[in-house]
């Protein structure tokens, strides 16, 4: 079977024990016969011996010798590649067998970037819901076909872009100082429309991704999210520390605001529970917690950033 174009599936783990069995299996699947994988695990965990079970000339593991975050392991395994096309995957992403060869139409079509369509896969988590239902709200809002008819692609679960455009770009945002968690990958966007990358977010091709399923890691992923804000707009923005803070606490602001008057978080509660087969009046008490709980820990996450950033560049004074 003649596959022209070579794909390489790059995915960064940190202990991820409980997902990545799951998806190499998924991986090693994939109906195409030129491509392969290359795992960056930080990991300190069992991750690694889980990888290296499956280890062969289609799966590659690094190990790097200091961690650095998910977007310098992204770069690493960027730079390692040998192929054609890129497609980027987290650890907790299930690619259907032909994703390989949907995506390769699209490719032999002229288009430089591919983003597709992903659903929450395990949704009878309420937490893990709440991630899908957003998305659903989004959708029916027209955020995505707005988006689309403006940028034309955007940064989705396996976004993948031809390499050699890709290597124009910086890649990943990274530094020596502190590891981006969030926002990286809007930046890798703005690059590649710099340099007139031609993509296409196709919805018809479908990828399913594990989300949080517990309070402690929707704590942690949002946490996480409210984190990478101070820190693009301070090591990518070059925003100065008192605007960062001001815009920080604006926001807080306005999310104390709409805890002290309650109906804003059960508007957005009973917009998400439209979209659940559920009880919709259970549906919406549960989603409005947890949108109430996503804006603390959003807020928490851009001060603790915020201090961060300020003592590992400038120091305590």
């Amino acid at each position: 079977m003649n596959n022209n174009l070579k794909y390489t599936i790059v995915v960064p783990t940190y202990n991820e024990e409980n997902d990545i069995e799951e998806t190499i299996k998924h991986l090693i699947e994939i109906d195409y016969e030129n491509y392969d994988v290359i795992i960056v695990d930080d990991s300190n965990d069992n991750t690694p011996n889980i990888i290296r079970k499956y280890e062969s000339d289609k799966l590659k593991l690094i190990i790097p010798e200091v961690r650095s975050g998910r977007s310098e392991a992204r770069n690493i395994g960027i730079k390692a590649s040998d192929c054609d096309i890129v497609i980027i995957l987290n650890a907790d992403v299930h690619l259907p067998s032909n994703f390989i060869r949907k995506i390769d139409v699209h490719y032999k079509n002229g288009y430089d970037a591919v983003s597709v369509y992903s659903q929450v896969k395990n949704i009878d988590n309420i937490y893990a819901r709440y991630i899908e239902l957003d998305f659903l709200n989004k959708h029916h809002k027209g955020f995505y076909r707005k988006l689309k008819q403006e940028l034309k692609y955007f940064w989705t679960e396996g976004f993948s872009v031809k390499k050699d455009l890709l290597m124009k770009t910086t890649l990943f945002p990274s530094n020596s100082f502190v590891p981006i968690v969030a926002g990286e990958d809007v930046r890798l966007m703005d690059e590649l429309r710099k340099y007139n990358c031609k993509g296409i977010y196709d919805e018809n091709i479908l990828i399913e991704h594990i989300a949080p399923s517990t309070f402690k890691e929707f704590w942690h992923i949002r946490v996480g999210r409210g984190e990478g804000t101070p820190q693009v707009r301070r090591f990518i923005d070059k925003w100065s520390f008192k605007k960062i803070a001001f815009i920080a606490t604006l926001k807080s602001v306005k999310r104390l605001f709409m805890f002290i008057f309650i109906i804003p978080l059960f508007i957005k509660g009973y917009e998400l529970a439209r979209h659940s087969n559920k009880n919709k009046f259970l549906e919406t008490s549960t989603m409005t917690y947890i949108y109430g709980l996503e804006q603390i820990a959003f807020s928490y996450g851009e001060f603790k950033s915020f201090f961060n950033v300020y003592n590992k560049t400038k120091g305590l004074k």
